[in-house]
This record gives structure tokens, sequence and C-alpha cells, in this order.
């Protein structure tokens, strides 16, 4: 992976992300309507879990290894635990899941590749 690869998919990473907050607070909206900030204020589980998202979202700008590795098991633990309930999703959401873990794994995969990649150019820089 070069490292115009690996920016790349931390940048779809950061996509995925905002898609799944615009999704979230889309179907909170839906389901609530105009008592959307009552919901939120009443309850500060969504409201933290919103937060470490946006962070996560700001620390792959800045490509973090951290962030990309707690966005990605933020998104999974979610999933196996709801499929462990026996709780299954509509097919399109389903979808749209495994698409999101996709790119969350790609920024996980991209962020660490960009390090590696920064820190053996520097080491070549070096050398010379």
């Amino acid at each position: 992976m070069s490292i115009r690869k690996a920016e790349q998919a931390i940048v779809n990473g950061i996509y995925a992300g905002v898609a799944w907050l615009v999704l979230d607070f889309g179907l909170l909206l839906k389901q609530h309507g105009a008592q959307i900030f009552t919901v939120l204020t009443s309850n500060m589980a969504m409201v933290a879990g919103s937060v470490i998202v946006i962070a996560c979202i700001v620390g792959l700008l800045y490509k973090s290894r951290t962030a990309a590795s707690v966005l990605f098991v933020f998104f999974l633990v979610p999933l196996v635990l709801r499929s462990a309930q026996g709780v299954v999703p509509s097919p399109m959401m389903i979808i749209f899941s495994l698409i999101l873990l996709y790119f969350f794994m790609a920024a996980v995969l991209g962020t660490f590749k960009y390090h590696q990649l920064i820190e053996s150019g520097q080491q070549d820089e070096k050398s010379d």
C-alpha cells in the first residue's frame, strides 16, 4: 500500500464516520421528531457516544491510529452484541453496516500503514 492509498483509506474512514453520525441522528429525528434534543439530554450515553465518534473523526483528520481503532471497535461491538441477542436488522441496514465496517477497517489499516511509511521514509532520510 502506498502512502496515497493509505491517506485515501483514512479519508474514506472520515466519510464513513460522518455517514454513521448522519444516519444515527436521522433515525433519531425520524423516531422522535421535534423532541430530539429532549431525548439527547435525557440519554447521556447517546451524547457520549456522539462525542466519541466526533472525536475519532477529528483524530482521523490527524491520521491517529488510536482514533481509527476506537472508531472501528466502537462500531463493531454494538453490531456483535445485537447479533448475539438475536436482533436482526433490515437487509439494507446489514449492507450499510458492512460497508461502514469495511471503511472503518480500511481506515485502521491505512493509519498504521501511513505511519509505517512515514517512519521508514524518515529513517531513510536520516541515513543519507
